[in-house]
């Protein structure tokens, strides 16, 4: 696989790098967390994801240190062991119940063991790689579950070989750009949906017949009229004045 095909970005080289990387895919992805898991996603910020997947990695720990390791056939247990026995951690972590203590700490470093637990919490495969002259290279870190599907799988960058001083090993996500243009085209496309605003179309009541006939029948209202004072078309009669006789 070639550098160039995918996104590389970066997050704080706190000691919690790996469960950063695991966040920021998650959260690109828009949450895609299996059901059944005991903590909700959504509206988290990315250092609160991480922070809880880091609770959910020692969490699978405790309860599968029985589990055996596809390829390699060990159990988680023999694997912890193994790595106390090499000397990688503190003198004082000296047994399972330590280490997964320890790996509580928010700024505990987490390597291939808490890679088993995250591919089989999240049900996907994590493809560890370093780059070297343009290309990607497997150096042994990852786990995979299933087939491989680079729309699926986790990738993550890793600095392994470079230094050993505390802090400077270092994870990083890894992106696949065809992913990101799947992505957004995606989100393009939802946002066209939603800013059409559809309307239902209004469903009209049906008008309903009255079932029992009026028995009586409304009364029209008449108005009711003045009469009318008619005129008199004959004209006055006038008064002849009576001359009183007068006596001689």
């Amino acid at each position: 696989m070639k550098y160039s095909d995918f996104e590389h970005m970066s997050v704080a080289g706190d000691g919690a790098c790996f469960f950063h990387s695991i966040a920021a895919i998650l959260k690109l992805e828009g949450d895609p967390i299996p059901k059944g898991l005991t903590f909700k996603v959504t509206g988290n910020s990315r250092n609160k994801l991480a922070i809880e997947l880091r609770k959910e990695c020692v969490k699978w720990l405790r309860n599968n240190l029985d589990y055996r390791i596809k390829g390699i056939e060990r159990t988680i247990a023999q694997e912890i062991e193994s790595e106390i026995d090499n000397g990688a951690l503190d003198n004082k972590i000296t047994t399972v119940n330590k280490y997964l203590t320890y790996m509580s700490r928010y700024d505990s470093y987490a390597g291939q063991i808490e890679i088993y637990a995250m591919s089989n919490i999240l049900n996907r495969n994590i493809r560890v790689y370093i780059h070297n002259k343009g290309k990607f290279s497997n150096v042994g870190l990852g786990y995979e579950i299933k087939n491989k599907d680079i729309m699926d799988d986790i990738f993550l960058y890793h600095n392994l070989g470079k230094t050993k001083a505390r802090g400077l090993h270092h994870f990083e996500p890894l992106y696949p750009k065809v992913k990101a243009v799947k992505d957004v085209k995606k989100i393009k496309k939802n946002k066209k949906i939603s800013t059409k605003s559809v309307r239902k179309p209004v469903k009209k009541r049906p008008v309903r017949k009255p079932t029992r006939k009026p028995t009586r029948k409304p009364v029209k209202k008449t108005s009711v009229r003045q009469p009318v004072k008619k005129r008199s078309t004959r004209k006055p009669v006038r008064k002849r004045s009576v001359k009183r006789s007068v006596k001689k």
